[in-house]
């Protein structure tokens, strides 16, 4: 049978339906300045359009000569495209929930939709304008003053409207304006503000800055517009890894071999009330246990963790098992919902604690690779009675940035959508990791094998109660310092 491994949860909001221009002027009464700038700033497309950019600075002088209110008002009234969809999407970044609330929409719903908490994943926006949105949410005051102050020493006749303007956004806008950074048309230039912005100690920004060098080469742009489309049931779009550039093949040079490793899986079967038997799960384990002994890898099975079992088992893997590998394998099967993955005493368990618990300094020159089965939504990518879906119906310590490097997150569908299991087979996805390993772990390197595994998921296709579904796999992480290529115990040199 096909299943899936989510919650169920409401559909998708329509956002026509949502808001008007008449329920627009009504919301910005409650939005501060700094709201209203962010969201023109998320909501605008045509980022290389000088006029464009004009308009909103200009509006936002108007709004200090005129005690103007309506700025994203009027901006939408000259720039009406797809506003409805932005405007959400925009308010969901932000996370104003009494303007949400006003609206009469639930969060849930709009996360369901837009993804918010999602680093690289948008429907509506450029991806590139939302890591900028969340680098100056990073930067304190001081910091913001500091950047700006490196920025213009290296620009003449800066734009005088900006003077003692410190809405980081507008400066932003005028730096693409004037070609200092580029986000758009496959020409992606943040070398100069990556330079400053890598001066700031913060972890988040670090990461953001990650996230900011990957996107500025086109191969690593999921999507930029439109990643997915949760209104269509039929639907999951994405365009992500097609040919590889020039950069991805000097890339696939530096391939380190693996001449030992270490499998972790933890297999959710039972769960205490509301999720049901992943049946099937099992399957899963044992490929998983055979394909990796076959590379010679150890391999440790836990099953049916809760959650603190689970985090200290991640955590502990240097104490319980040493070092002295060159690539670990992380697999976790389970349940699971936005974001994170369902433990047996059915807890939400976020995929950013799995991170940060791999993630210790005494793996940082160890290859990490997490492998997540697990459903993230509940949306179906397009049940016979074998399938079913993977789901249901802090103090922060200092991190080195350097165990943060050699980490990759592979997801078994994307966010917001379900994960199908057959209930004797085993999942779509472990399956096709298990089968791509086998043929091709020791002739291709482990990038390769990924952009194989992400081709034959997209053919996958069943039915569930008699609807034609399909599934997408995703990249959640990448941060490996070089690829990587398996090795069969059978061309391993014997000590």
């Amino acid at each position: 049978m096909l299943s899936r491994d989510a919650r169920n949860i409401d559909g998708s909001v329509v956002a026509s339906t949502v808001v008007n221009m008449n329920i627009l002027k009504q919301m910005e009464n409650d939005l501060d300045m700094d709201e209203k700038i962010s969201i023109l700033f998320l909501m605008m497309e045509d980022y290389k359009n000088e006029d464009y950019i004009s308009f909103i600075i200009n509006l936002f002088q108007k709004s200090k000569l005129e005690n103007n209110t309506y700025m994203i008002t009027d901006f939408v009234k000259t720039y009406p495209k797809d506003w409805e969809d932005k405007l959400l999407e925009a308010l969901s970044i932000l996370n104003n929930r009494e303007v949400i609330r006003k609206l009469g929409l639930s969060f849930e719903n709009l996360e369901l939709s837009y993804v918010p908490k999602v680093g690289m994943c948008v429907r509506n926006i450029n991806v590139i304008a939302k890591c900028l949105y969340k680098v100056c949410e990073s930067l304190s005051e001081e910091e913001q003053r500091q950047l700006l102050n490196c920025v213009k020493s290296e620009i003449s006749n800066y734009e005088s409207v900006l003077d003692n303007v410190n809405y980081l956004e507008l400066h932003i806008l005028y730096w693409i304006k004037i070609g200092y950074i580029n986000i758009t048309n496959k020409k992606y230039n943040m070398e100069k503000l990556l330079k400053h912005l890598h001066k700031f100690k913060d972890i988040k920004l670090k990461s953001l800055c990650l996230d900011l060098e990957k996107m500025s080469h086109p191969s690593h742009v999921v999507d930029t517009h439109k990643t997915f489309n949760t209104n269509n049931k039929n639907c999951q779009s994405l365009s992500s890894f097609e040919e590889p550039s020039d950069t991805e093949i000097q890339y696939k040079k530096r391939v380190r071999p693996i001449n030992s490793g270490l499998c972790i899986v933890i297999n959710q079967i039972h769960f205490r009330h509301e999720y049901k038997p992943r049946f099937g799960a099992e399957a899963d384990c044992n490929n998983l246990r055979e394909t990796l002994k076959d590379f010679g890898f150890r391999v440790v099975i836990f099953s049916d963790l809760v959650e603190e079992e689970m985090l200290e088992k991640i955590k502990n893997i240097p104490q319980e098992y040493g070092n002295k590998y060159d690539c670990l394998f992380l697999c976790i099967l389970s349940h699971g919902c936005k974001g994170s993955i369902i433990s047996a005493d059915e807890k939400e368990v976020p995929l950013e604690a799995i991170e940060k618990a791999v993630c210790c300094i005494e793996l940082k020159d160890v290859i990490k690779i997490v492998i997540i089965q697990a459903c993230q939504g509940n949306t179906l990518g397009s049940k016979t009675k074998d399938l079913v879906k993977d789901g249901n119906g802090v103090i922060e310590s200092p991190v080195y940035i350097s165990s943060l490097e050699n980490f990759y997150m592979f997801m078994s569908t994307i966010q917001g959508f379900a994960s199908i299991r057959h209930t004797e087979q085993g999942s779509w996805f472990i399956q096709e990791v298990c089968k791509t390993l086998r043929t091709h772990g020791d002739q291709l390197p482990f990038s390769d094998c990924v952009r194989e595994i992400m081709r034959s998921m997209r053919h996958k296709k069943g039915i569930m109660d008699g609807v034609l579904i399909t599934q997408l796999s995703e990249i959640r992480q990448d941060r490996l310092l070089s690829d990587f290529q398996l090795k069969r115990v059978s061309n391993l040199s014997l000590k």
